[in-house]
């Protein structure tokens, strides 16, 4: 639009600063005016066009009907009345919202040419009144309300055309309910009273703060996080003077050798399991060797953090993989036939079926079924054979002792039959009849088939839709989500067992690799590594244990030598599971299920990475899942403030301007804006990158580089991560209500930060966030 000429009288002693506020409140005035009366005509219009529409569905009815003779005239009728149709739409396009039409203001020069233009949430042009609201998203205008301050000159090629010129006003508004209650520019902000009158705020305007001085700071911190550089003859002192008393108790413990690591975040949990690790390579390096320990991590770039960690600490190659990696590999070289690619459609009910506790003991039920019938199947033969029953049930019983499957039993039995074993004299081969011992070989090799038949077995259970009820029949899932989960593993058996369909591709679940090794645990045997041998690990170290699948983590122990020597790290305040909307993670039940004491469970209860500040945010925010026992601070920080904006739009330029500053005057900060899901990170950094901040990164599949700059990512990234400033996006009601899944990301995307806090609302705030930590003027 054209320069506005606005009345600038009435002002007080604040001058020119009230003159601002007076602009933009004519300003709206004008735009609403124009919209209200768009309104009334758009009405009218409407009901001029629905007859309009009427009698053009005449007309044509008339055509259809009419005489040779009489089509011009028709004709002339219906092309008269369009073009009248056309006509009344004409001057105003685009639909606004007018409880808030607008966020911001822009007033340029160009070529002694003064226009000023809205910005907001969509497009809408009114020529006759000379009206303009653009569009944020893709305007290529609002590059200059967002690249540029007010009194800046300005050179932008805008599509096909060259612009340049002075920003005479640039001014950021907040209008609610048709409303202007906020007005923020160069010259300051002000503020609508209750009253009606306006107040110049008096707050000092926030500003992020970093608390990297240099790079490189960032990899330091990781050696004075988990030890300094490992030199053998001081490591033991180096150790107890980087862990506090509690922490070195759990890295120095050696019976018993499992050990389950509790702790808020922050607390070291993490830090302790490598500590731990290395300690045990220190004490004997020969038992503890790098290649027969392994590091499990919940993503991939926490295994590009451990393996930066462990060589300071003088441990070189170790294997660190992610679950998902180390399944797939496995997978791969022991069902070969079946390494198909991963459905990335699954459904959530299915992914949680899969990955329940209970599918773990479905499985265990459905080989003790195995075991029962295999044990029947022998007994039968024996009784039939009676010469030497008693030395067979002897050797038979004997078989099971020290293996954990059915067909390593199979194998030990036969070798017995073919005087390849000893067990006791109580089961001497030669007192067992020749014909008795054929029968027994023969009734061992017909049974054999039972137990390598791994993924039939697979198969039956997740098809067998009176199985699976009764299995779960006590658990969170309805018998018609049940149904749903049944119906899935049948078409997909099916889609398998034909080579695929026209359009569809043979695949397995994600969580269907878990499944399928641990039956192959329990009915063929040991998992294989290299050269074909049983993998045996020394050490295991599974970190974030608490979104582990429990089928998984069975798998990972029975991974292990008979010591079982196993460090565990998690936070059940942490759990994040998709599609989980009640409290899942049970220390006690999951230990229980492991053959494991919760006398093992350690807890650490100070807070290293989060201030006092955020630790008090993140434990309002969690509410009646916060730990039992309020962890101990030992760093103060800035206040955790909350900042509330109409649009995404305003706060892009909100947050431009802060990142900005910031990277002025420190250069190797590094920043996260944190998301609760994808589409979210993807507007604010397209934002971002039109106002041009900065080093600006958008991190979609854990590819940090822990390099200066600003990371735009969503919570789901972040597990187990650290930044040196966290900014929570969209901290509204719709992103975060009052749940527990919401509860649990707001928290983990808080404790991420070692130092400042920001969150911004969109909207309506999320009811988790404390009243105490709003800013004043912020809403």
């Amino acid at each position: 639009m054209s320069e506005l000429k606005l009345s600038h009288s009435n002002y007080d002693k604040d001058g020119v600063r009230l003159e601002v506020v007076q602009e933009e409140e004519k300003l709206l005035q004008v735009v609403k005016e124009s919209i209200q009366r768009e309104q009334v005509r758009s009405r009218e219009r409407g009901g001029r066009a629905e007859m309009d529409g009427k009698r053009l569905l005449e007309l044509r009815d008339e055509i259809a009907m009419a005489k040779p003779e009489d089509l011009p005239m028709l004709f002339e009728q219906m092309h008269h009345l369009a073009a009248l149709h056309i006509q009344r739409g004409r001057g105003v396009s685009g639909k606004i919202n007018l409880s808030s039409p607008y966020f911001a203001h822009i007033r340029l020069e160009e070529n002694g040419r003064k226009r000023d233009i809205l910005i907001g949430a969509c497009s809408y042009l009114n020529t006759q009144a000379g009206i303009r609201i653009v569009d944020w998203r893709n305007a290529p205008i609002t590059k200059i309300y967002y690249c540029y301050k007010e009194g800046d000159e300005y050179e932008e090629q805008l599509g096909d055309r060259l612009v340049n010129g002075i920003v005479l006003a640039r001014r950021s508004v907040s209008i609610v309910d048709g409303v202007l209650i906020r007005v923020s520019s160069e010259q300051g902000m002000w503020l609508r009273q209750e009253d009606g009158t306006w107040q110049r705020s008096q707050r000092k305007s926030s500003h992020l703060q970093s608390s990297r001085k240099e790079r490189g700071a960032f990899c330091r911190s990781l050696v004075a996080e988990t030890g300094m550089a490992f030199q053998k003859d001081k490591y033991l002192s180096e150790l107890a003077s980087q862990l506090d008393p509690e922490q070195f108790a759990i890295v120095s413990q050696l019976d018993p050798a499992f050990i389950a690591i509790q702790g808020v975040a922050g607390s070291g949990k993490t830090t302790v399991g490598l500590h731990r690790m290395a300690y045990l390579h220190y004490l004997n390096p020969e038992r503890y060797r790098p290649e027969r320990m392994m590091v499990i991590v919940h993503h991939s770039s926490l295994v590009r953090y451990t393996s930066r960690v462990l060589p300071s600490l003088g441990v070189v190659g170790v294997p660190i993989l992610t679950f998902a990696r180390l399944n797939s590999r496995l997978i791969a070289s022991h069902f070969p036939k079946l390494a198909l690619r991963l459905n990335g459609e699954t459904p959530l009910l299915v992914a949680r079926v899969k990955s329940h506790l209970v599918m773990l003991r479905t499985i265990h039920r459905k080989v003790e079924e195995i075991s029962q019938k295999i044990e029947t199947k022998i007994q039968e033969t024996i009784m039939k054979w009676p010469k030497g029953a008693e030395n067979a049930r002897a050797a038979w019983k004997l078989s099971q002792q020290g293996v954990a499957s059915l067909d390593e039993r199979l194998s030990r039995f036969v070798q017995w039959l073919k005087g390849e074993r000893e067990f006791d004299d109580n089961a001497s081969l030669s007192l067992l009849h020749p014909i008795t011992r054929g029968a027994l070989e023969n009734k061992v090799a017909e049974l054999r088939p039972l137990v390598r038949r791994v993924s039939e077995v697979w198969e039956e259970i997740l098809t067998d839709r009176t199985l699976l009820g009764h299995a779960f029949r006590e658990s969170e899932f309805s018998q018609a989500q049940l149904d749903q989960v049944h119906e899935w593993c049948v078409r997909q058996s099916r889609i398998r067992a034909e080579g695929g369909r026209e359009g569809e591709t043979s695949s397995l679940d994600l969580q269907d690799h878990a499944l399928l090794l641990r039956l192959w645990q329990m009915l063929r045997g040991p998992l294989l590594g290299k050269e074909s041998k049983p993998i045996r690990l020394t050490h295991l170290f599974v970190d974030e244990v608490q979104d582990a699948n429990p089928i998984a983590l069975r798998v990972l122990i029975d991974l292990c030598d008979k010591r079982q020597c196993i460090t565990l790290a998690g936070d059940a305040a942490q759990r994040m599971v998709a599609g989980e909307e009640e409290e899942g993670f049970d220390w006690s039940a999951l230990l229980q299920e492991l053959s494991f004491s919760l006398k093992t469970v350690k807890p650490l209860q100070v807070s290293y990475r989060c201030t006092a500040e955020v630790t008090s945010f993140s434990r309002q925010v969690l509410g009646p899942y916060a730990h039992e026992v309020e962890p101990t601070i030992v760093q103060p920080g800035p206040p955790v403030e909350v900042f509330g904006f109409d649009s995404a739009g305003e706060t892009i330029s909100f947050l431009a301007d802060a990142l900005k500053e910031l990277f002025s005057h420190s250069p190797y900060a590094h920043i996260a804006l944190i998301a609760r899901f994808e589409a979210q990170a993807d507007l604010y950094y397209e934002g971002l990158l039109r106002a041009e901040v900065p080093l600006l990164r958008r991190i979609k599949d854990f590819d940090f580089t822990w390099e200066p700059g600003v990371d735009v990512t969503d919570v789901s990234q972040t597990k187990g991560l650290e930044f040196d400033e966290v900014i929570l996006l969209e901290v509204n009601q719709a992103s975060y209500p009052d749940s527990y899944a919401a509860r649990r990301a707001l928290y983990i995307g808080a404790t991420r930060t070692s130092y400042l806090l920001w969150c911004i609302t969109v909207g309506v705030p999320s009811p988790l966030i404390p009243k105490e930590f709003f800013s004043p003027g912020a809403f």
